[in-house]
């Protein structure tokens, strides 16, 4: 009858698996519980670093990797300045915060209120300068189909826009021709007539204005498009 032989205790394996379970563990604690070292913002322009930490709750540097990232993204973006977050971090303990901004596409004279190329609004803290203005009150529904189309346009060709005015075409018989048209009074001079649905238009504006040979007067882009639209000369009086 054979007997069982009973296996040794290898001690040496037993402390070199023990050791390495150690380092895995301290490793991991090391780790979470190293603070952020360094917070890098780059995206940004009209919000101040400062507003995003606060806003994140970042300021007293919690730990790099203990913290979430989606709690973190979703903190910042309740500011309605800011459409996106990228949040990066690395083994150096760095934190990366790369925002994109909403575009402010005009001042609400009528509620002193900044609107966003995203059909948000906020509030009006007197440190945004050559934003257009819309002097008079405007259809709600409309207003925001016209912010989204604003928003495609880059900052050069917001810029150039001075005033804007709700404007709807009403027909000699008293009837409503286009509930969408606003007016454009530009920096150049230039009036510009456009409607919501058309406003694309406005991106290849300074083509456009270059094909007026520097005359002045209204531009009708509400009916037409780039190549093919109406200018009538202002008349000396």
């Amino acid at each position: 009858m054979k007997t069982s032989k009973k296996k040794k205790l290898n001690i040496k394996k037993l402390f070199v698996f023990t050791l390495f379970l150690y380092l895995i563990i301290y490793g991991v604690y090391y780790l979470f519980d190293q603070p952020i070292r360094n917070i890098i913002i780059t995206g940004n322009t009209y919000v101040k670093d400062y507003e995003i930490i606060e806003a994140s709750d970042i300021k007293d540097y919690p730990s790099v990797f203990g913290i979430s990232t989606r709690s973190l993204k979703k903190k910042i973006k309740s500011n309605p300045l800011i459409e996106d977050v990228i949040i990066k971090r690395d083994l150096k303990f760095r934190l990366y915060i790369e925002v994109v901004e909403s575009k402010v596409v005009l001042l609400n004279n009528s509620t002193n209120k900044l609107m966003l190329g995203t059909g948000a609004s906020t509030n009006n803290q007197y440190k945004y300068f050559g934003v257009p203005t819309l002097i008079n009150y405007a259809d709600e529904k409309v207003l925001k189909k016209f912010l989204l189309c604003l928003g495609n346009l880059d900052y050069g060709i917001l810029n150039l826009i001075s005033e804007i005015e709700y404007s709807p075409a009403i027909s000699d018989e008293g009837v409503s021709v286009d509930d969408e048209r606003f007016i454009l009074y530009m920096n150049d001079e230039n009036t510009v007539f456009i409607n919501a649905s058309k406003c694309d238009v406005l991106l290849h504006y300074r083509e456009i204005y270059a094909s007026l040979d520097n005359k002045k007067g209204f531009l009708n882009l509400d009916s037409g498009n780039s190549e093919n639209f109406v200018f009538t000369e202002y008349k000396d009086e």
